[in-house]
């Protein structure tokens, strides 16, 4: 299945980038045609088994400290530094 996806996934991107582009150079179509099979190498990558049974992460957050009651908070200000 992974074959058969990277190939479609590589014809399709062949065919749309030579239709758009409208290129007829020899080297030029190459390079396309070389960028279309490295998607469809990507697609069938990324769509492997095995690049999906990777269980996510878990992200550690840092502890929330409660906030200071505004009372006890007094307000600083430059010309108080001197």
């Amino acid at each position: 299945m992974q074959l058969g996806v990277g190939t479609l996934v590589a014809v399709v991107a062949a065919v749309a980038l030579l239709a758009v582009s409208g290129e007829s150079g020899v080297w030029r179509i190459t390079v396309l045609v070389g960028f279309a099979v490295a998607l469809g190498t990507l697609s069938a990558v990324l769509l492997s088994p095995a690049a999906r049974r990777r269980p996510p992460q878990a992200v550690a957050l840092p502890p929330v400290r409660p906030a200071e009651p505004t009372a006890v908070r007094q307000p600083v200000y430059a010309h108080q530094s001197r």
